[in-house]
């Protein structure tokens, strides 16, 4: 005779929620494989538009600055349109600003496409979300958000690929043109057929935002977001650079390193779920930022195989971290102030991990002190360890 757990309604309830993530993948493919399109493209558009590095390289700045902004004005936006709308939108609007971009006879249309990308962009995260968050039952909300990051990981794996394939084809124009083309058609399709998010979000207001930042969970996973966006997203920018200047590995096998590590971060990710569902926020994330901990400081100081090891394992147990914070995120505040943490939490992340960190690497970099720079990195994600203890939520450990 079947137990009662097995028969738990929460494990019941997560098979009809799988159509309506895989559709919430597909649009977050959709909305963040354009802007990493952009990396592998870069040489190709510096040359077509006659560019130094410096001023091909200000796109990303645009895309950002629009990502921060739009994302810090969609609780305004999800109030007036409900979130799926807003999720059809942001895909069609990035497919049309990569439209602009790949007809660009200036780098200043160029711009307006980018900013369009990263606005466009920047309104999605709120929404999807809390869709998320609504069609997946709570005991498994940490496999629910593992499923969704597939999206981001796909698209850091395929970027590169599908620009290396197509680029000889059709050049940077025809691949930028073609994936704007399947972002607006992905956004068209899931305004006509989603099945989730039919309800309205919340503006930033003094009462909602006062009862957020009365919440003490709510700083420490800024705290969190900003040391794991550092690890992830701000190490990334200058692992490569660092590995060939400073630790004399070769160019090619520092790169296939790095480009492995994201392959295995999507195994990560559904560990990540797994483990948050069946041990909760705090054991899950305590493990992660231990282990990443020790790979980036073993960057520093171990050599051969064990370099190449924690090389390979920094970024991919790091990217764990996100589907057990996500689901954490969300439990912070009433569920109608989901949108509006989700719109304080990631740009802060976002500026700090991809804009501050890697600025002050260069500068470790320029003057030889990398070396600690990475350790302190390291150490920040052991020592905060210690505040796991303080982060008290209903995720802390799902039934069983």
């Amino acid at each position: 005779m079947s137990s009662p757990e097995s028969l738990s309604p929460a494990n019941d309830a997560f098979r009809p929620a799988v159509p309506g993530l895989a559709a919430i993948v597909v649009m977050v493919f959709s909305i963040f494989f354009p802007r990493l399109l952009f990396s592998p493209l870069l040489v190709s558009i510096q040359l077509d538009l006659s560019l130094t590095a410096a001023r091909a390289t200000r796109i990303f700045t645009t895309i950002a600055v629009g990502y921060a902004v739009a994302m810090l004005a969609s609780g305004f936006v999800s109030t007036r349109v409900r979130h799926r709308r807003i999720v059809a939108l942001s895909a069609f609007g990035v497919g049309v600003g990569m439209q602009i971009a790949a007809l660009a006879p200036t780098v200043g249309v160029l711009h307006a496409g980018a900013l369009l990308v990263g606005a466009s962009a920047g309104l999605y995260a709120p929404s999807g979300l809390s869709i998320v968050s609504e069609i997946t039952p709570f005991a498994r909300r940490g496999m629910g958000f593992a499923i969704h990051e597939i999206g981001p990981s796909v698209s850091f794996v395929l970027a590169p690929i599908v620009a290396a394939v197509l680029l000889p084809l059709v050049g940077w124009r025809g691949v930028v043109s073609a994936t704007g083309v399947v972002s607006a058609a992905a956004g068209i399709g899931y305004f006509l057929r989603g099945s989730a998010g039919f309800v309205y979000g919340e503006a930033p207001h003094f009462e909602n935002l006062k009862t957020i930042f009365r919440i003490a969970r709510f700083w420490l996973i800024i705290l969190f977001f900003v040391l794991a966006a550092s690890a992830a997203i701000g190490m990334f920018a200058v692992l490569p650079t660092y590995l060939i200047s400073f630790r004399g590995m070769d160019q090619q096998l520092a790169n296939s390193l790095i480009g492995a590590s994201r392959i295995s971060g999507i195994a990560m990710i559904f560990l990540s779920g797994v483990l948050t569902d069946r041990f909760g926020f705090r054991r899950t994330v305590a493990g992660i930022f231990l282990l990443t901990g020790i790979f980036t400081i073993l960057l520093t100081v171990a050599d051969g195989p064990f370099l190449a090891l924690a090389v390979l394992l920094q970024p991919a147990v790091i990217s764990a971290f996100f589907p057990a914070a996500i689901t954490a995120m969300l439990e912070i505040g009433p569920p109608q102030t989901r949108n509006v943490v989700v719109s304080l939490v990631i740009p802060l992340a976002n500026l700090v991990g991809s804009g501050f960190y890697p600025a002050l690497a260069g500068f470790a970099v320029d003057t030889g002190t990398i070396d600690r720079f990475f350790q302190g990195t390291g150490a920040a994600l052991i020592l905060a360890i210690l505040l796991l203890p303080f982060f008290r939520s209903k995720v802390l450990r799902s039934p069983s």
